[in-house]
């Protein structure tokens, strides 16, 4: 006697549901089938977009940490930073935001230094940058055109030309802050165009204190378009144990973190250093300008003493001169008087004398008769 084989209510209605309504079977199986593809190609796609995302800030040695500063970096603070253990290489540099006008338009771009020579000796495939410079961070690819070889020349992205259009030249309009003692180059010939990966989103650069806000152009120059004087604004770092790691994951973050909060320990007096650095360069100019004012002051009351001395001389010789006036008007009055009675005399003489002769005609008359 043979066994068969029964099947549950609940299979036979699943079966009897398909078979009755197979082309929605199909096609709702044909939907979770894509569904299916699409969240395996997502996956696949992020993880795809991580490792060339990291292929392309390892083969440009973009920075892994980022110190910014106010009051600026010395170079003994760069020192000190690249002392900091888990720090394999830094690199400091000065930038600055700007209103500039590139073509017919005027735009907040910002205007960074960067090492012509390193950035000239390196090669590049397009997608990394080779160079025998370890300490050359946030490698720039040449896309267009030369590098600068002047102060006054520079290059610029090359993602924001197609927004912006070409142009010729960036002419430095002011800044958000006193450029005097910054830039020493405020006009600059465009020669080529480069792609960076610190600038990962061609469409939102950084924001910025000038126009509308948003940053529209990063303009890299030499660094001698910049004063030699000038602190750096800002030091770029390598954390070498997290080279290795993917970037945005939490091998990478982790890595980088302990190297930061080791160097976290030492801001405070990297940045009280700094302020008595500013507070003694400052305390220097004011007894520089205190000292001239000092020494003009001096030289300006000594030359009113001269003139003083010289008035008080020309007063005497005018009194001196008065009183010999004086008395030479005296002189001159008693000459006038005594010359007066003179002539007063000499008339009392000549009438004495008219009356001699007239009384001398009469006598001789009266001797004639």
């Amino acid at each position: 006697m043979g066994t068969r084989r029964s099947h549950s209510p609940f299979a036979i209605e699943i079966l009897r549901s398909v078979s009755h309504s197979l082309g929605r079977f199909l096609a709702i199986a044909a939907i979770v089938a894509i569904g299916c593809g699409f969240f395996a190609g997502l996956r696949m796609t992020g993880t795809g977009m991580r490792k060339s995302a990291d292929i392309y800030y390892d083969g440009t040695e973009l920075y892994d940490l980022q110190l910014i500063s106010t009051l600026g970096i010395t170079d003994s603070t760069v020192e000190k930073v690249a002392a900091t253990p888990g720090i394999t290489a830094v690199m400091p540099s000065r930038s600055v935001d700007v209103m500039a006008a590139l073509g017919d338009m005027q735009i907040a771009a910002r205007i960074t230094s960067f090492e012509t020579q390193s950035a000239e000796e390196a090669t590049s495939d397009g997608v990394r940058v080779f160079s025998d410079d370890d300490g050359y961070l946030n490698r720039l690819i040449l896309r267009t055109g030369r590098w600068p070889e002047k102060a006054d020349e520079c290059v610029v992205l090359e993602e924001r030309v197609a927004h912006l259009g070409p142009a010729d030249s960036v002419q430095v309009l002011y800044g958000a802050t006193d450029l005097d003692d910054v830039l020493e180059v405020r006009d600059f010939e465009i020669v080529g165009t480069v792609s960076s990966s610190y600038y990962v989103q061609s469409t939102s650069l950084s924001t910025t204190t000038l126009g509308s806000g948003m940053l529209e152009q990063a303009v890299y120059v030499p660094e001698e378009a910049f004063d030699p004087d000038a602190p750096y604004t800002e030091l770029f770092m390598r954390v070498g144990d997290a080279t290795p790691e993917v970037s945005a994951t939490e091998p990478y973050q982790e890595k980088v973190d302990e190297v930061e909060e080791t160097l976290e320990v030492s801001l405070d007096s990297f940045a009280d250093e700094r302020r008595a650095e500013v507070r003694e360069e400052a305390q220097a100019t004011l007894d520089e300008n205190r000292a001239d004012f000092e020494r003009e002051r001096a030289d300006a009351l000594r030359e009113l003493d001269d003139a003083k001395a010289e008035l008080d001389d020309a007063y005497s010789e005018l009194e001196s001169g008065e009183a010999e006036y004086r008395s030479g008007l005296a002189t001159y009055q008693q000459g006038q008087r005594e010359m007066a009675q003179a002539e007063q005399q000499i008339s009392a003489g000549e009438r004495e004398l008219q009356e001699s002769r007239a009384q001398l005609q009469s006598a001789e008359a009266e001797l004639a008769k």
